[in-house]
């Protein structure tokens, strides 16, 4: 038998209390560390669990032109808004729906299935009496535990047959209110749809805060896009009740935006809208330590969005409206323009890239409706013509197959086995020798064919057989250059979604050779609007912008001063040297003021105020199963000597051939641009 040792005791106890006294110590270190140390970072986590921060859209900034005239206004109106305690149930919203139904107004609401249910639940006994009568795999797992309460609840509202519930039309405007105080989150604040309030019910909703909890009237505004032709590229702003875009909501969530928050979802809207969209305001609520709300604190007072003021000034925008309008009904009269889906214009500033219009009239072929289309300019593709040939020439250069002002015998181009290219006056005046300079004035073909196949490699012989093993690589040089004056490229303009043209992979040898004289490829207005603006600008090409500038708000909330002026931005210059930039601009001048009889374009001439350069485009094309028609094109800068204005006319699908109206509407244009702004 063992002997008990009577002094192994203190010795235990001395060990105990050695590693309570250490324990202590750890503690009060710890506490130490916790409450001394690093006091504030422990303050903070207890703030963070405590508060939560709740931010709230403001009014939306406006956009004007380029005189001060507002092209979209906020309408403020009075409605229903409501702030959502976080320990509010679904019977007290419904509950909450029901009283607000007695002070407003809601007409004919549109019900989903879902909205129908999540009502018929909010009612607590018939939820758990749906639940109980789920068949047990929807109420159990395969272990026999039960679901959670997210799948239960999904669960009850597959169960629902909605259109069984037979509510009468007050309970669905009930339904219709609760839907919306439901899907507000814990601690935000929303805005209920209902009819519009009058006077009696704002007071009323006002001074009946103690039995609807959360509700309270608030000033809200309606996004108003006024009937101008700029209308098209202003854009949209999406609604409360649609918020944020699905496929951007990551994107904005991570800016600070909330899922309900009103942005810009198209063209201007969309392009400015870090600039547009008000600050928001910011609430702090603070907590219990029960999580119940204690308090509300405004830490940031929101304020509306800054403004933005176009280049486009809408009176030289509708007068320019007005003479395109002029010259289709005129056409439409004589019945050229019956098969033509409109007619486009776009006038730039050539030495900075300010859009000073972008006009379109869209023609209805099957109604014979007109309609404004300044957007199409940017969206809207066309075959060019012979208006590209500036560049055709200048990929030449590039390409070490012409120097300088070169001459080529204008003839015939025929190649084994395929029918001739002629210029458009070949058969009446025979096989001559042209200048560079004369192949702009005269619109020759054959000039342009010759250059493509130098860029090929190849030298034009009568009868010749035509090797295509760099036929890609070919069309890969004319198409560069083409980008540097941006066609076939994005001009860099400040719109989203434009058109970067029609550009097609797939081409065989004479979609090449017709590509050099504008017959292949398609291009937007503004594109060819940009092109000749770089040849106007020496070969800088520069982005069009349609914003001046960003604004403040004045004392009123209108149009104040300006905060930051768009700034002039270079894209590119086009790679070919000063004299043949010239020779360029000379071949241009020629287009309008020679006094050949194969000169092109003395319609740019006849009658204008100031000198013009430009150049001419005829595409050819079929229309009303095989009618023939042309596209009538023009571009055009002026003054020649001092460019303040560079023009692109497109009027597609004219079947009046004899008719060359592109140039006197590039003349026209131009004219009235000097009314509004007399150029030397």
């Amino acid at each position: 038998m063992r002997k008990f040792n009577s002094h192994s005791i203190p010795i235990r106890l001395n060990l105990l209390f050695a590693i309570v006294i250490l324990l202590f110590m750890t503690i009060i270190g710890r506490l130490l560390y916790m409450q001394v140390l690093n006091k504030d970072f422990y303050e903070a986590k207890l703030a963070s669990a405590s508060q939560t921060r709740v931010t709230t859209s403001s009014a939306r900034g406006q956009i004007y032109d380029a005189a001060g005239k507002p092209l979209v206004e906020n309408t403020v109106k009075q409605v229903v808004s409501f702030t959502r305690n976080n320990k509010m149930t679904a019977a007290e919203l419904k509950e909450t729906a029901k009283k607000l139904l007695t002070y407003v107004n809601v007409t004919s609401p549109n019900l989903t299935d879902r909205q129908i249910a999540d009502y018929y639940l909010a009612d607590q006994d018939v939820y758990k009496k749906t639940v109980e009568s789920l068949p047990s795999d929807k109420r159990l797992d395969s272990d026999g535990n039960r679901l959670s309460e997210a799948t239960l609840y999904n669960n009850a509202v597959e169960s629902i047959d909605a259109s069984q519930l037979n509510y009468t039309d007050d309970q669905k405007k009930e339904i219709y209110l609760f839907s919306q105080l439901n899907a507000v989150e814990n601690f935000a604040t929303g805005t209920i749809s209902t009819d519009a309030l009058d006077d009696t019910q704002v007071a009323l909703v006002a001074s009946a805060s103690k039995e609807l909890p959360g509700i309270s009237i608030s000033t809200s505004w309606d996004r108003k896009v006024l009937d101008t032709s700029l209308s098209s590229i202003v854009g949209s702003v999406s609604s409360e009740k649609s918020g944020l875009p699905a496929e951007e909501v990551d994107a904005y969530l991570k800016k600070g935006y909330s899922l309900n928050d009103r942005v810009g979802t198209s063209y201007l809207e969309k392009q400015y809208e870090d600039v547009l969209q008000g600050k928001r305001s910011v609430k702090e609520i603070h907590l219990d330590k029960h999580g119940n709300m204690e308090s509300v604190e405004n830490v940031e007072e929101g304020s509306k969005g800054n403004n933005i003021k176009l280049t486009v000034d809408l009176a030289f925008q509708n007068g320019v409206d007005d003479l395109l309008k002029s010259y289709f009904n005129s056409e439409l009269g004589n019945g050229g323009a019956k098969y033509s889906e409109g007619v486009y214009a776009v006038a730039l500033n050539p030495k900075t890239g300010a859009v000073l219009a972008m006009s379109g009239v869209k023609h209805d072929v099957e109604s014979g409706k007109l309609s404004s289309d300044s957007l199409g300019t940017v969206t809207n593709v066309f075959v060019p013509g012979s208006v590209v040939k500036a560049a055709t020439l200048s990929s030449g250069w590039e390409n070490g197959v012409l120097s300088g002002n070169q001459t080529l015998t204008d003839q015939p181009i025929v190649f084994q086995g395929s029918a001739p290219i002629n210029s458009w006056y070949t058969l009446s005046y025979g096989s001559f020798p042209i200048t560079a300079v004369e192949a702009l004035e005269y619109s020759s073909n054959t000039y342009m064919v010759q250059t493509a196949l130098g860029i090929m490699g190849q030298t034009y012989k009568p009868n010749m057989m035509v090797a295509t093993g760099q036929l890609e690589t070919a069309m890969g040089k004319l198409r560069s250059t083409f980008g540097e004056y941006g066609l076939g490229a994005s001009t860099g303009i400040d719109l989203p979604d434009e058109s970067t043209g029609f550009i097609p992979k797939e081409f065989d040898l004479a979609n090449y050779l017709n590509n050099a004289f504008g017959q292949f490829d398609n291009y937007t207005p503004m594109q060819l609007a940009q092109y000749v603006a770089t040849i106007a600008n020496n070969g800088v090409r520069l982005a069009p912008h349609i914003v001046e500038g960003v604004y403040g708000n004045n004392d009123q909330g209108g149009l104040g001063s300006l905060v930051q002026e768009t700034a002039t931005k270079e894209m590119n210059k086009v790679n070919i040297s000063e004299a043949d930039m010239a020779i360029l601009q000379q071949g241009f001048y020629q287009v309008s003021h020679g006094t050949s009889a194969l000169t092109t374009g003395r319609a740019f001439s006849n009658g204008a105020a100031v000198s013009i350069s430009g150049k001419t485009g005829t595409a050819e094309s079929y229309v009303n199963g095989g009618q023939k028609a042309n596209n009538t094109n023009a571009v055009a800068y002026a003054p020649t000597e001092n460019p303040q204005i560079a023009v692109a006319v497109v009027f597609p699908h004219n079947t009046n051939l004899t008719n060359g109206v592109g140039p006197s509407i590039a003349r026209d244009i131009i004219n009235l641009y000097n009314k509004h702004h007399p150029m030397n």
